[in-house]
C-alpha cells in the first residue's frame, strides 16, 4: 500500500492510500472522485433520486438518463451563476454553503417561477459549450 499526498487546485491536501502506482492513483482517484460527486449531485446534493420508489428497470434506466441532462444543465447554471455571484463560504468549515448543482437548481427555480428573461438566457446555455474548472485543461469524461 502507497500512501500518495498532493494539494487540490484550492490548496486543500488530498491524501490517498492505495496499491497502484503513484501516477495511476491520482489519475483513478480523480475520477473516482467525479464520479462520486457526480452522484451526490443526483442524490442528496441536487436532485433526490433515492427518493424515488422505482423499481421497474427501464423507467428506473429513463428516470435516470432525464436526471443526468438535468444536472448538466444546473451545474452549467451554477457554474455559470458563480461568476458573477459566488457562493457563501461558511466560516467554520471553510466550504462553500452549497453546491454547484444545488446553486444551479435554486437559480433554475427562480427563473421558472419569476423570470422570463433568465429563464430564456439557461435555456441558451443548453447549447453553449462548459467552460473547464479552475482553469484547468481537462478532458471531458465519456460516459
Amino acid at each position: 500500500m502507497q500512501v500518495v499526498a498532493t494539494r487540490s487546485p484550492a490548496g486543500e491536501r488530498i491524501l490517498v492510500a492505495s496499491d497502484l502506482p503513484i501516477w495511476d492513483t491520482l489519475r483513478v482517484y480523480r475520477l473516482r472522485w467525479t464520479i462520486e460527486s457526480t452522484f451526490s449531485a443526483l442524490k442528496t446534493r441536487g436532485l433526490n433520486l433515492e427518493q424515488t420508489h422505482m423499481t421497474a428497470p427501464n423507467r428506473l434506466s429513463r428516470l435516470f438518463g432525464l436526471l443526468c441532462v438535468a444536472l448538466a444543465w444546473i451545474m452549467r447554471i451554477g457554474v455559470e451563476e458563480t461568476q458573477d455571484k459566488p457562493i457563501r463560504v461558511m466560516r467554520k468549515k471553510n466550504r462553500p454553503a452549497m453546491s454547484r448543482a444545488r446553486y444551479g437548481a435554486r437559480e433554475l427555480g427562480r427563473a421558472i417561477r419569476w423570470s422570463k428573461m433568465s429563464f430564456q438566457t439557461y435555456l441558451d446555455l443548453l447549447s453553449t459549450p462548459f467552460p473547464s474548472l479552475g482553469g484547468q485543461n481537462t478532458q471531458p469524461v465519456r460516459c
